[in-house]
């Protein structure tokens, strides 16, 4: 039988936190999900941590990249087996709360919804919060997501079909942002879930961690991927900076639990 949910984890040399991302599938409250692991070619133990998942519960499938493809071709990968309604991305390094698939489910019933994504908490290497917790409105539009992005990758549940047509890009960094930034100008609806269900791990040397990095390769989108005139991307430009500001250091849009 086709699973409800198909999980994918684009894993590269990331055995420190593996076996944690993915102890948080099998403990999720829905159990009829499928999950890809699909190690990037590591230099590791990470293939070794996935087949052992493997072994112990047949919902777990590790595959291995004979070279190594980058994050969005990994997880397209992932996307080409899928076999469920829904799809669902969790990054090696994260952790899913419990419920988190069932609360997003529930939500992705609603008519013309896209893509369900929800409110997290930042962790650090140890795992302990390291900042406020990230909220989010019940709702997104395509201009709300230009000045911030709401939704990371390891938030996402996304109908099958929709993901298929869209997938990742691989000409742009923030590959998770731009395929966001698809559905939504394609019109289909963005509805988030305001409780936290979800642990990002904000780590040193990241490519979260990267700020400078991190702004160059957004403008980048704002110009080379969308062809926003200068004034609207100088615009959203600063709506970004002060976004970041509430992400990592205000808890977001909101204060609610």
């Amino acid at each position: 039988m086709e699973p409800l949910v198909s999980v994918i984890i684009a894993a590269y040399n990331a055995e420190k936190y593996l076996d944690a991302a993915i102890a948080s599938v099998v403990a999720q409250t829905v159990a009829d999900w499928e999950l890809f692991v699909v190690d990037d070619h590591s230099t590791d133990g990470t293939l070794a941590i996935a087949q052992q998942w493997a072994q112990k519960d047949s919902r777990i499938q590790a595959l291995h990249n004979e070279k190594n493809q980058g994050v969005s071709r990994t997880r397209n990968r992932g996307i080409d087996l899928a076999r469920g309604q829904y799809v669902a991305f969790l990054d090696a390094d994260d952790i899913w709360h419990p419920e988190k698939l069932e609360r997003q489910l529930e939500k992705a019933r609603q008519d013309n919804v896209g893509l369900v994504y929800t409110a997290y908490q930042i962790i650090g290497a140890d795992g302990q919060r390291v900042r406020p917790d990230y909220h989010v409105p019940e709702t997104v539009s395509f201009r709300q997501l230009l000045g911030e992005n709401y939704i990371p990758c390891s938030a996402m549940l996304i109908p099958t079909q929709i993901v298929k047509k869209f997938r990742f890009t691989t000409e742009f960094y923030h590959e998770d942002y731009v395929l966001s930034l698809d559905i939504l100008h394609a019109g289909y609806g963005a509805v988030g879930c305001t409780q936290p269900l979800l642990s990002w791990r904000y780590i040193e040397n990241s490519r979260s961690f990267n700020k400078g990095k991190a702004a160059k390769n957004r403008w980048l989108i704002y110009r080379k991927y969308l062809h926003l005139p200068l004034h609207q991307a100088v615009a959203v430009f600063i709506r970004y900076a002060f976004g970041g500001v509430r992400k990592y250091f205000l808890g977001g849009v909101s204060k609610r639990k």
